[in-house]
């Protein structure tokens, strides 16, 4: 079995947040990020901010990050653009490097601005099934067969506009806020600060009882602050809360499939026992199993 089947989906998006975010605001408590267009980095409102946060993890670190949460996501450390399947999970279709699922808006972030930025491509057409989806928060797939959604995001991830769209709403959704959250708890470490990361795209970045602010409040409730504990501490406490809320999370949705998603968690403790706080590479990565080069 690869690490797909011990995965999880990140927490829904509450109903409230829904709203706010289908009239085109950004409101900071809701989900995981915005639903608007697909600026890019460098340009906009958040350009600094979002410069600032990408600085906090080297070229090289960032891109062992990205392939450790790869190989949670998908089972190896390539980038996986073009996967799609509905995982029978209660949130439709799963598809992307990063799993962007069709019933919370994920996947109509991509798709949208994929629209928007090479017209008349084949996922186009499925924009108003996916508001509706998202409207209605709804695992519905009949408006997505396989034959036609799949098959339209396979040939898509063909598109190097397309690979970067996806890349963009990760670094908007979950990167930049984990880097952001990693800042304001005092996080200096790669591997704290990749583990944070790696949380985001589990859990989720908004404020749900589940989501990676909660287990950072839990975490400081528990073993102080970073300053107070010492970032080794810190980050061991956190590992723990967050494998404990893997057992047993608040949205009883999640609970099949996370809890057999803990070896996720256990994978950074295993590199922290081997004192690679620098996420200095190559190295093994054991997880779920079996063992991956990540370079």
């Amino acid at each position: 079995m690869t690490a797909r089947g011990h995965i999880r989906r990140r927490a829904t998006v509450t109903t409230a947040c829904l709203a706010v975010l289908g009239g085109g605001l950004l409101l900071g408590g809701c989900g995981n990020g915005d639903d608007g267009g697909d600026a890019r980095p460098g340009k906009g409102k958040g350009a600094e901010e979002t410069r600032e946060a990408r600085a906090t993890l080297s070229e090289a670190q960032r891109s062992r990050a990205d392939q450790m949460v790869s190989v949670f996501e998908n089972g190896t450390t390539e980038p996986q653009y073009a996967y799609a399947e509905n995982l029978g999970d209660g949130r439709g279709v799963t598809a992307g490097r990063i799993g962007f699922t069709t019933s919370d808006g994920d996947a109509l972030t991509v798709v949208r601005a994929y629209a928007k930025a090479v017209p008349g491509n084949p996922l186009a057409r499925f924009v108003p099934e996916l508001e509706r989806l998202r409207k209605a928060n709804s695992e519905d797939t009949e408006g997505l067969p396989e034959e036609r959604y799949v098959a339209a995001w396979k040939r898509a991830a063909k598109d190097e506009e397309f690979r970067e769209i996806q890349d963009r709403q990760i670094d908007r959704r979950y990167y930049d806020p984990a880097m952001r959250e990693a800042d304001r708890v005092g996080l200096k470490t790669p591997l704290a600060r990749a583990e944070l990361y790696d949380t985001a795209v589990q859990h989720g970045a908004g404020h749900d009882p589940d989501s990676l602010h909660a287990l950072v409040r839990r975490t400081t409730k528990k073993a102080g602050t970073v300053a107070e504990a010492g970032e080794k501490k810190w980050l061991d406490t956190f590992l723990s809360t967050r494998a404990a809320n893997l057992r047993s999370p608040s949205n009883e949705a999640t609970a099949d499939e996370w809890k057999k998603s803990v070896d996720r968690v256990e994978a950074f403790r295993r590199l922290a026992d081997d004192g690679n706080y620098d996420l200095d590479g190559p190295y093994e990565l054991k997880a779920f199993g079996g063992t991956y080069d990540v370079k």
